[in-house]
C-alpha cells in the first residue's frame, strides 16, 4: 500500500481519549465516598513524578495552590501512583485545608475517569499531563528541567507554565543546585492561570 506524503504532512494528528458515562459516574461516586462535595467544581493535582525528583514542583507550592483552590470553592484531589504517595502526603501535611488524598488508591482506569470529570488538572511533566490533554480537560503543566519541545502535551486544552533559567532544560533527575527552574514559579501564578482556564472552559460549555 502506498501512502501520500502530502496527505500525511497536512493531516492533524489526534490523541483523543473518551470515558463512558458509567465510568464518569463511578468516578463521581468515588470522590463522594472520599469526602468530595457534589456541588463544587473539581481540581485535580498531580504533585509527583516517579522517574525524576527534579520535575516536581515543590510540595509546599502544591499545598499553597490547593489551599487557594479550596478557598475559591473547589474540591481538590491529589492523584498519582503508589510511588508518589510520599510526596502527596507532604502536600497534605503542609496544607491548611485538607485536599482529598487519592494517590496510590486508584487504578489507571479510575485515574483517567477522575481526570475526565475535573474542571482543571495541574500536574508536573508526567503521564497525567498527556491523559488530561487527550481527554479535553483543561490541563496546566508545570515544566522545570525537561524540554517542552519534546514532552509538551499536544492539545489545545493544555497550557504550560515555565520560568527557565540558563541551566534549563538540563534533563537531570535531581537538581545539583537550588531547583531554581521550579522555585521561580509561584503558587499565585499557577492559581491564576488555573482559574482562567476554568473560566474559559465554562464560557465554552455555556456557549
Amino acid at each position: 500500500m502506498l501512502f501520500r506524503s502530502d496527505k500525511i504532512a497536512s493531516a492533524e494528528p489526534r490523541f483523543d481519549l473518551s470515558v463512558s458515562e458509567n465510568r464518569m459516574e463511578a468516578a463521581r461516586q468515588f470522590l463522594t465516598d472520599n469526602g468530595s462535595s457534589v456541588d463544587k467544581p473539581l481540581a485535580i493535582l498531580c504533585p509527583g513524578s516517579v522517574n525524576s525528583r527534579a520535575k516536581r514542583w515543590p510540595a509546599e507550592r502544591y499545598a499553597e495552590l490547593s489551599d487557594r483552590l479550596i478557598d475559591s470553592g473547589m474540591n481538590v484531589a491529589l492523584i498519582g501512583s503508589p510511588g508518589e504517595v510520599e510526596v502527596s502526603q507532604q502536600v497534605v501535611s503542609k496544607a491548611k485545608h485538607q485536599p482529598i488524598l487519592l494517590t496510590g488508591k486508584t487504578s489507571v482506569a479510575q485515574a483517567v475517569a477522575l481526570i475526565s470529570i475535573a474542571d482543571v488538572l495541574v500536574t508536573n511533566d508526567t503521564g497525567p499531563a498527556h491523559i488530561g490533554a487527550a481527554l479535553g480537560t483543561p490541563t496546566l503543566v508545570i515544566f522545570g528541567p525537561t524540554n517542552p519541545l519534546t514532552t509538551y502535551p499536544f492539545s489545545a486544552h493544555a497550557q504550560m507554565i515555565r520560568e527557565p533559567p540558563d541551566c534549563a532544560p538540563c534533563m537531570l533527575r535531581d537538581c545539583p543546585i537550588d531547583h531554581r527552574c521550579m522555585t521561580a514559579i509561584s503558587a499565585e501564578r499557577v492559581f491564576q492561570e488555573a482559574m482562567i482556564m476554568i473560566e474559559r472552559r465554562t464560557v465554552q460549555l455555556s456557549g
